[in-house]
């Protein structure tokens, strides 16, 4: 599997809440009565920062390598954890992984994915937060890690809910057409049985 390779979008997100598309509530012109809609709360938008390694960039570069490691951390929450449940399908949340990185990541998507709550009738953003660090030389963003913290509750058949939290960080490479791509990670996830996963590979 190789990476997602459509272009990322610019979009100027320095410092500010990066909503993630699929999380927020549909509205039209057919939408129920606000007393008539589901109560259940609105996920957490993800807030993506830099915290070092922009020094030497001008803003407008910053802008563009937080939007593009935005949206590909969106991608990421967004099929890992999140969309219909109860599924099964868990695979596409790797499309932005080199294809190395992916091909590992198979091998620990109960740690990496909702997949161990696959039953759930709903998964709900709590916290989603990414500080970023970039490696830089000569004006040019070579690469960067985003330190995450992704927080969800899920909410199971029988009408209990289930917390599930994945901390560590992601290891991200950008290609000369500004493409970005995770080639490694380090995280734990904890569904009340907290487990590492760890695995840093090459480019696609």
């Amino acid at each position: 599997m190789g990476p997602s390779r459509r272009r990322a979008g610019w979009t100027a997100r320095v410092g500010v809440a990066v909503a993630v598309a699929a999380l927020a509530v549909g509205c039209s012109d057919n939408s129920p009565p606000d007393d008539e809609r589901d109560p259940t709360p609105e996920s957490a938008a993800l807030r993506v920062q830099t915290v070092s390694g922009a020094e030497r960039l001008d803003e407008q570069t910053r802008t563009e390598v937080e939007g593009a490691v935005g949206d590909v951390l969106s991608d990421y929450v967004v099929a890992a954890f999140l969309g219909d449940f109860p599924r099964q399908e868990f695979v596409r949340a790797f499309e932005p992984f080199t294809s190395v990185a992916a091909r590992k990541a198979t091998r620990d998507i109960d740690r990496l994915t909702a997949a161990t709550a696959r039953d759930a009738t709903a998964v709900r953003a709590t916290d989603l937060d990414a500080r970023l660090s970039f490696l830089t030389g000569e004006g040019e963003v070579i690469g960067g890690t985003a330190a995450v913290h992704f927080a969800f509750e899920a909410t199971m058949e029988d009408g209990t809910t289930r917390p599930l939290v994945l901390d560590g960080r992601f290891m991200l490479e950008a290609d000369d057409d500004g493409t970005w791509s995770v080639f490694g990670y380090d995280v734990s996830f904890d569904d009340g049985d907290e487990t590492p996963a760890e695995a840093e590979g090459g480019g696609a």
